[in-house]
């Protein structure tokens, strides 16, 4: 199984966990999944792409897992080809861009090439 695989995977157990709960509490597990599952990753940049999922969880909340799920597969170093709109990938990269002195530098350098092949940049 590839990382993205059993990240999408992840997500989706925690969703099913939280079963018919309210939302606030399915937003809160999701953020701990998210967070533990990245933790070596600066704090700032995570908190801004959760930030970012939570509303567009509010829009349209299907696609914002599939938002989310594109996002971890960009965090793992393997893209999984999520239709990311030119906002959506600006988004990732001002995200990025918060705390990127503390990123690794592989990791930000995979991001960023990502986002310029898409047109972001």
């Amino acid at each position: 199984m590839q990382p993205t695989d059993k990240f999408r995977g992840d997500l989706d157990s925690c969703l099913r966990r939280c079963g018919d709960a309210p939302e606030q509490r399915k937003i809160e597990a999701l953020r701990a999944h998210f967070l533990s599952y990245f933790r070596a990753l600066p704090q700032e940049t995570l908190a801004a792409l959760f930030a970012t999922f939570v509303e567009k969880r509010r829009a349209d909340p299907e696609r914002a897992m599939t938002w989310l799920s594109g996002v971890g597969s960009l965090l793992l170093m393997d893209y999984d080809g999520t239709p990311f709109d030119r906002g959506e990938w600006e988004e990732i990269r001002e995200a990025v861009n918060l705390d990127s002195g503390e990123m690794d530098l592989d990791l930000l350098s995979y991001v960023m090439t990502e986002i310029v092949e898409h047109g972001a940049i």
